[in-house]
């Protein structure tokens, strides 16, 4: 009888270049609670197939999601929106957690983050993985 790998999930850098480096805080309504505990994380992917695993991939992940959601059509330049809600509360510790994650399946060494009717900001990997350790809980 012959046997096949089945493989679930998945691996390092298996959305590399599929995934921007772009993502958004607070610039969409939360489907669960209000804005006023919870906020969406709001990533860009270039298919829908990479959004779900990306999607699937965060919900595993270590940080407690209230959901998680892909759009159902592309936005007007052709990316899916992977939709994480989480908690207000440890906001930025909760946003830095989920990107250091995913960094491991994307290779994206800096990440842009807009926060909605505010400031972008640009931060590295590095950055995200060295206040991670500095302020470890």
């Amino acid at each position: 009888m012959k046997f096949t790998q089945i493989n679930e999930g998945v691996k390092h850098n298996d959305l590399k270049s599929l995934v921007t480096k772009k993502v958004t805080v607070a610039d969409f309504e939360p489907k669960v609670g209000t804005v006023d505990d919870v906020t969406v994380l709001a990533f860009y992917v270039t298919d829908e197939r990479p959004a779900d695993d990306l999607a699937r991939f965060i919900e595993r992940g270590i940080i407690e999601i209230l959901d998680t959601e892909v759009s159902p059509t592309a936005d007007e330049d052709g990316m899916y929106l992977v939709f994480v809600e989480i908690k207000n509360e440890d906001l930025m510790r909760n946003v830095f957690l989920i990107l250091d994650d995913v960094t491991r399946l994307v290779d994206i060494s800096e990440w842009t983050i807009e926060f909605y009717n505010g400031p972008s900001i640009v931060i590295s990997s590095d950055d995200i993985d060295k206040w991670l350790k500095k302020t470890k809980k």
